[in-house]
């Protein structure tokens, strides 16, 4: 999955003929890595807009689909991942659900491609109502997501966020618009915000109301 990423890095920075070579170039890496930590601290800004928004996403009920360790934004709470790639800093390893995701006639899925034989597996016995994801590495990544949205039976939260000088903002945006355009009916809510160089961007369902224990966010 390191490699999606390094491909997003390229497509952000507008450089068409980077390889993952360059990473073992120490000058380069450290600019690799300075990227990264600039992203996380963009992606958390990004759950503040998330919660003026109205979308609260911190607990297993929701789940955090197709991420890294290095771009999750959910690592430091109690939100559900959905991952290929391993994330060695989670303790609680019971949060952690290692697969491909994909959505399946408006049913998420997970996916098996072992020796080139797929083999789709439903979801644990587990109640996640919500699935999220943001900065998808392509539009394939959110293939169908409109269809769990329309399903009734589960919500989505799909957002962007990146800096306004990036060369796939337009990308971005155009990928949420896809989405939204999928979309039946109107609960749900587009909303786009920047803070200085920084801009949010997120589709989500607005229609559940989430209880923990006795008290209702």
């Amino acid at each position: 999955m390191l490699e999606k990423l390094f491909d997003q890095y390229k497509q952000i920075m507008g450089f068409k003929n980077l390889t993952l070579k360059e990473l073992k170039n120490p000058n380069f890496k450290k600019e690799f890595i300075l990227w990264i930590q600039e992203r996380q601290k963009y992606g958390y800004r990004y759950l503040d807009f998330l919660y003026e928004i109205n979308q609260q996403i911190l607990d297993r009920t929701t789940a955090e689909v197709g991420k890294t360790e290095l771009d999750s934004i959910v690592m430091p709470f109690d939100t559900t991942i959905i991952s290929e790639g391993e994330f060695e800093d989670i303790e609680d390893k019971s949060r952690l659900i290692r697969s491909k995701f994909i959505v399946y006639e408006e049913m998420p899925v997970l996916y098996f491609d072992s020796c080139n034989y797929p083999k789709l597996v439903a979801l644990p016995e587990r109640r996640i109502d919500t699935f999220m994801t943001q900065n998808p590495y392509s539009p394939y990544s959110i293939s169908n997501w409109n269809g769990l949205h329309n399903s009734g039976n589960f919500d989505i939260v799909v957002g962007v966020y990146g800096d306004i000088h990036d060369k796939n903002i337009e990308n971005n945006l155009k990928m949420l618009e896809l989405l939204k355009e999928g979309i039946i009916g109107n609960d749900y809510k587009f909303d786009y915000n920047t803070d200085g160089n920084i801009y949010y961007a997120a589709v989500a369902s607005k229609r559940k109301i989430k209880t923990i224990g006795s008290r209702t966010i």
